[in-house]
């Protein structure tokens, strides 16, 4: 990794909006832009200082035909852009007034969706700029068809900022998205964020940041990476760019937002969060360190009110069978489990994640998302509610008694994630009592990670820590009990884990076969290892300088195209290209309608 020194540091305090900075040229700058707002009347204002950005969700997909089966709604890049939307709206919508926290110029979020654009689901290409909605591009696939949609937007929108989120493998296309965006607009300032960054920029000493070599590739079109505490460190990259953007040209190039994060940082503290702002300058990247205390909860908008939610997740369905409006919701920090293969547990530590953690709050914000026009929900938390049952506990008792008087929450189904060790506690009159309160306050789903049937590769999992049953004994046990409960289950199994052998492969495709004969299953998903910056597994699998995620024009041709993150180079080194043959083949013999929810669309 490379080691790159602090630049800057933005500390502990508190910088509080409407705050200015008094110097001269913030100063100017502001009466100059001013000048043209109130020439352009009121109405127009806000469009006079007003610089375009665009946000783009780089897929992990490049076959249509082996798409992502419930793709859902973009759930950390939303939360990551609510943050400075909903805070930047009032600026466009009320220039220089009381709320407004840009010195001049703005990005180009003029408004929230309101009621008469819930229902519209269909928008986002056009050229006009509507809603906050309107700004994001998300193909969910990378094909010669949506490379040609995101050309024709940067073309009519041509943007002043282009925002690339991006989990690992989805980098190479981040990439071709950030060369694309350079092809176009060659003035355009490229920001990239999301998983990935968190995994390949870190913070391990204060006065340095950490650069992997797959944060980037060997020719990066992207200016400012950055990683942390997404929403609050995109907050302060946007105010860096504003200032250092070319009021006649809506240009900013690297170095201006260098210089404007360097003198931020001496204006004090800032509410901003932990992370990294990495800017490339002419000699190589420099590196911005925030040290910020974390976002109170109450200061996090929810991430579904700049957004329409768009997600269906055909386990939940209409009376007329149609597929319903389902939303997504976060209410933990990361996972408290450190499984060997999870990018979470290689995150402790450099993230927190900025959401709510109080159960009147997250059943106000499920009553909100009615409101929006979902019909469903689903906690995409790894383990709901960190596996606490009395908070599992509280939250659906709060749930239930609002579910009394609101008709919408009446309605609404929604589902979550649990995991067998928190299914198989060593109290199972709590975990009884909790199963009952979670469907009498609407649960109808609960997601769990089986992994594999083999206990001798789930020996090596750190999920599985009460080992002195045997593990299938303790998944059926486990799946049992949300049977008895009334909840259906859906499971994901990952092959090529430690321990992971021919005759490994085929006890679990059998076993979980039987699951899904006994009753126990209505939704089984192969996946396929793939290795991420920091994991134990990566480290101790020797992959660690060996991971290529930048390089362009990769083919993915079958079998890797029939899991949604493998790919060649990147998957388990204990799998072979026939081991991944033959867990496609059988698993979509012996598991049938079955595998990755079929059955669940028919139903």
């Amino acid at each position: 990794m490379t080691a790159l020194q602090v630049r800057a540091t933005f500390g502990s305090g508190l910088l509080h909006i409407g705050s200015r900075d008094t110097g001269p040229v913030l100063r100017a700058r502001r009466r100059q832009v001013r000048a043209a707002a109130e020439r352009a009347g009121s109405e127009a204002a806000g469009a006079a200082r007003a610089f375009g950005v665009l946000a783009v969700l780089a897929p992990v997909i490049t076959d249509e035909e082996n798409d992502v089966a419930y793709p859902g709604d973009p759930m950390a890049l939303y939360s990551a852009l609510s943050y400075p939307m909903v805070r930047a709206t009032a600026s466009f919508t009320d220039p220089f007034g009381p709320t407004d926290v840009y010195n001049d110029l703005c990005p180009l979020w003029p408004a929230l969706p309101g009621k008469k654009e819930r229902p519209d689901v269909s928008r986002r290409l056009e050229t006009e700029v509507r809603t906050t909605d309107d700004t994001v591009f998300d193909p969910r696939t990378w094909t010669p068809r949506t490379r040609a949609d995101l050309v024709g937007l940067l073309r009519r929108r041509t943007p002043s900022v282009v925002l690339i989120s991006a989990v690992s493998p989805a980098h190479r296309y981040a990439l071709e998205i950030a060369a694309l965006v350079k092809a176009e607009c060659p003035t355009a300032l490229v920001v990239m964020g999301g998983r990935h960054a968190d995994e390949t920029v870190r913070r391990e000493q204060p006065a340095q940041v950490h650069l992997a070599p797959s944060a980037t590739g060997t020719a990066c079109p992207v200016d400012v990476l950055v990683s942390g505490d997404g929403g609050p460190l995109l907050d302060l990259t946007l105010r860096a760019v504003a200032r250092a953007m070319d009021p006649a040209t809506r240009v900013a190039g690297a170095g201006p937002v260098a210089a404007e994060l360097e003198r931020m940082a001496g204006e004090g503290g800032q509410e901003y969060g932990r992370g990294s702002i990495l800017v490339r300058g002419t000699a190589g990247w420099i590196a911005f360190a925030v040290d910020g205390p974390p976002v109170p909860a109450e200061r996090n908008p929810s991430p579904y009110a700049p957004f329409l939610i768009r997600s269906r997740f055909p386990i939940f369905t209409r009376d007329d069978g149609t597929v319903a409006r389902c939303a997504h919701v976060l209410v933990s920090g990361t996972c408290p489990m450190r499984c060997t293969f999870c990018s979470e547990s290689a995150l402790l530590g450099q993230v927190r994640r900025p959401v709510p953690g109080d159960t009147g709050m997250t059943v106000e914000r499920l009553r909100e998302y009615v409101e929006y026009g979902a019909e469903a929900a689903f906690f995409d938390d790894s383990i709901f509610w960190s596996g606490s049952w009395p908070r599992i506990g509280r939250f659906c008792a709060e749930l239930a008694e609002a579910r009394q008087i609101d008709r919408g929450l009446a309605d609404l189904q929604w589902g979550a994630q649990l995991t067998v060790d928190v299914l198989t506690g060593p109290r199972p009159e709590i975990v009884r009592a909790g199963l009952t309160a979670m469907r009498r306050a609407g649960c109808s789903y609960v997601y769990v990670g089986i992994e594999s049937m083999s206990e001798q590769v789930m020996q090596h999992v750190h999920k599985n820590v009460r080992r002195s049953t045997p593990w299938k004994e303790r998944v059926r046990r486990a799946l049992g009990l949300l049977r008895d409960h009334g909840i259906r289950v859906g499971s994901s199994v990952l092959f090529g884990l430690d321990g992971e052998t021919e005759d490994s492969i085929g006890e679990t495709i059998e076993e979980v076969g039987r699951l899904i004969d006994d009753g126990y299953l209505m939704l089984a998903s192969p996946n396929i290892l793939t290795y991420h910056p920091g994991t134990e597994i990566t480290h101790r699998h020797g992959m660690e300088d060996q991971l290529d995620y930048g390089s362009q024009g990769v083919e993915v041709p079958p079998p890797y195209s029939f899991f949604e993150e493998a790919y060649p180079g990147v998957v388990s080194r204990l799998l072979t290209e026939d081991h991944i043959w033959r867990i496609h083949r059988e698993s979509r013999v012996r598991w049938g309608l079955v595998r990755n929810g079929v059955e669940a669309v028919a139903m």
